[in-house]
């Protein structure tokens, strides 16, 4: 047994919370990247010459390229962060929570310091 019930409880958990979190900042970094764009062309459209437009052409497939990966890595957790939005399994993860609660009560019992208390004298 290389790891406790517990701690194979908080990982998932935390697990979860670390893949709501990478899906909501890869979208973010999605949402930056597309707002960029904007300007790129802009930036093409009145650029004096042409190494200056090849400039903001390389900027701008290299803000094409991050918006890709951010969006890959949104799309990587996406399921995940559907199953932790919806209301159901909201009500799954407390009861996990709880139980990880139970459960390292238990294994403090168990693994911690015992003593035996004479009943009868």
């Amino acid at each position: 047994m290389d790891k406790k019930p517990s701690e194979v409880i908080t990982d998932f958990l935390n697990f979860l919370e670390t893949s709501k979190c990478e899906y909501e900042s890869a979208y973010t970094c999605v949402g930056e990247e597309d707002r960029k764009v904007q300007t790129f062309l802009h930036d093409i459209e009145f650029a004096s010459n042409k190494n200056e437009r090849n400039r903001v052409c390389t900027k701008l497939q290299q803000s094409r390229r991050s918006r890709r990966q951010s969006k890959d890595r949104a799309k990587l957790y996406g399921h995940i962060h559907s199953f932790c939005t919806d209301s159901q399994n909201q009500k799954f993860i407390k009861a996990l929570r709880r139980l990880q609660n139970e459960q390292i009560t238990e294994e403090k019992y168990l693994f911690g310091p015992r003593e035996f208390k004479n009943r009868v004298e």
